[in-house]
């Protein structure tokens, strides 16, 4: 006796069904692999948009100092200010706001001279943003990613409220590298290599202050050690200022 197996109407149906819904599942994934690529691509564009362009501009930290110096290739006869900021502070955010693209221009052109001053105080002794931050950015000074360091720099006061606590020592590092910043420096940075460092400027360049006027604070633009409202104008216009005088 001959026996057949029963087959179940309904099977050609069901595989056909499950390979519909692995194509659909398998489109969806690369679209959004896609839109993920596309998006990277875009952002990493964005950012390669707002990089700083330091042709003519020269800086120098020497590692034991609590000075970044700026200085532009022609500057014999360029006024010199010295520039206090805290990465926390919101008023030195208003005033990098008002005065940076300023600054950086006429640094370049050899017309004024920066000695940038960085502080934390508003980390209040503790490992705060403000340390992080700096820390960061002498990482990459130290290492020459001048472009990279000025254009988070930028980034951090332009966005102040939002990046405010937000990145950790690898946070930090994973934003240098986004801005091209070298395997070194960005190292550097997830080792909290310059941590110290920063507490040290931050706490000499507060007393610095206070031993030249008496006390301190941020943001601040000295001149031959008198503030430079006090001397030329407004501190809102203080790169046209100091150029003038």
């Amino acid at each position: 006796m001959t026996t057949r197996k029963v087959q179940n109407p309904n099977e050609k149906g069901s595989k056909a069904f499950i390979w519909a819904i692995l194509a659909v599942v398998a489109i969806a994934l690369l679209v959004i692999g896609i839109i993920i690529y596309n998006g990277k691509e875009n952002r990493s564009a964005a950012m390669q948009e707002e990089m700083v362009d330091v042709t003519g501009l020269n800086v120098e930290w020497n590692q034991d100092e609590d000075i970044i110096h700026l200085t532009g290739d022609n500057n014999d006869d360029a006024n010199s200010a010295e520039l206090f900021e805290d990465f926390s502070c919101s008023y030195c955010a208003k005033l990098h706001l008002a005065t940076g693209d300023q600054a950086l221009e006429k640094i370049k052109a050899g017309e004024i001279n920066v000695d940038l001053r960085p502080m934390n105080a508003l980390d209040q002794g503790e490992e705060g943003h403000s340390t992080r931050a700096l820390a960061a950015e002498l990482a990459m000074f130290a290492n020459g990613d001048i472009s990279s360091a000025l254009t988070m720099r930028n980034y951090l006061f332009e966005n102040q409220q939002s990046a405010y606590n937000k990145y950790d020592n690898d946070g930090f590092a994973d934003l240098a590298a986004d801005y091209g910043a070298g395997d070194q420096a960005v190292q550097d940075i997830r080792d909290g290599k310059f941590i110290d460092t920063a507490k040290r400027m931050g706490d000499n360049n507060r007393k610095f202050q206070e031993d030249e006027t008496g006390e301190a604070w941020t943001p601040r633009v000295l001149v031959d050690g008198k503030d430079i409202e006090d001397i030329a104008g407004e501190r809102d216009n203080w790169p046209q200022e100091l150029a003038d005088m």
